[in-house]
């Protein structure tokens, strides 16, 4: 995780944990396996007179079950 103060906005910058297991939306089954990354921009109240944005790279998972709708 990194922090950015500017004059214009605070930037927080966190990611998921690699190797970590969610359950499938589908069937439930946990998997660790990665499919790909992307980043998702959240936007917060104001911190200290500026914008907060954070930065938030999450994982997208492959379900090992191949009976699994997902």
């Amino acid at each position: 995780m990194s922090v950015d103060v500017s004059d214009a906005v605070v930037a927080v910058r966190a990611r998921t944990k690699s190797g970590v297991s969610a359950g499938c939306t589908g069937c439930g089954r946990s998997s660790a396996w990665c499919h790909s990354r992307y980043v998702r921009r959240l936007a917060d109240v104001a911190l200290g007179g500026r914008p907060l944005r954070i930065d938030l790279s999450v994982r997208r998972l492959y379900c090992e079950n191949v009976a699994s709708r997902r």
